[in-house]
């Protein structure tokens, strides 16, 4: 959150943590269900077995997205990195034939 040797201000701080509490929370479960459900639609198993594939990989996926939003140091870069893997991530699902 704050780079070596430079102090920010508790305004600053609270501020920082509010952003990356709006970014990780929406983005980290954006990030699992889609990443369970790429998973879902490439294995080359049955689908009850896809299914809890995708399941597992949602509950593992999302704490570690979360936990990265907090040690990624810039909210842009933060807000970067989880908008390319959301759209990289939403191709897969598209291409493995999901559909509304």
């Amino acid at each position: 959150m704050a780079s070596a040797g430079k102090p920010l201000s508790r305004h600053t701080r609270r501020y920082d943590t509010i952003l990356r509490l709006v970014v990780a929370l929406p983005a980290g479960y954006v990030v699992s269900a889609l990443a369970g459900m790429c998973l879902a639609f490439w294995l080359p198993l049955s689908r009850a077995d896809n299914a809890m594939a995708g399941i597992l990989l949602d509950l593992l996926l999302w704490p570690l997205v979360f936990m990265m939003s907090f040690g990624i140091t810039n909210i842009r870069r933060l807000a970067a990195m989880t908008g390319v893997l959301t759209l990289v991530l939403s191709a897969c699902v598209f291409g493995g034939g999901w559909h509304s």
